[in-house]
């Protein structure tokens, strides 16, 4: 009986996030989706703050790596349920951390270049050696 009522959570949250995502997705291109510290940036370390633990640890592997394939991220976060993955991902893209690209036929995410050149002028944050 559990069973129902999971799939109910499911389908509404399904239907919650996508509700948002249309919301957001047709706003006006000028309109900034989060506070900014100019006419179009991000205030990368305010917005940075909203991340949960694990939305984080996926932006600090994003940021040593720069670009990951779906597949890639799905191997190194096993811990995490694709789905869940998928949805934290989306969450990071719509924050303006990453953009998503679709090369030779696999989803790639690859971190956002103005986001990249703040975060590696910044000397607080820890890239990866690679």
């Amino acid at each position: 009986m559990d069973f129902i009522g999971i799939g109910i959570g499911l389908v509404v949250g399904i239907g919650i996030g996508y509700a948002l995502a249309t919301i957001l997705g047709n706003k006006d291109a000028d309109t900034p989706a989060f506070p900014s510290a100019g006419p179009s940036r991000p205030d990368w370390w305010q917005t940075r703050e909203q991340l949960t633990g694990t939305q984080l640890q996926i932006l600090q592997y994003m940021e040593a790596n720069k670009e990951v394939s779906i597949t890639g991220l799905q191997e190194k976060f096993s811990f995490i349920p694709d789905r869940e993955l998928y949805y934290r991902l989306e969450q990071i893209v719509l924050m303006q951390f990453l953009e998503r690209e679709r090369k030779e036929g696999e989803v790639f995410y690859v971190l956002n270049a103005e986001y990249s050149g703040t975060v590696e002028g910044d000397k607080t944050v820890m890239l990866g050696s690679d």
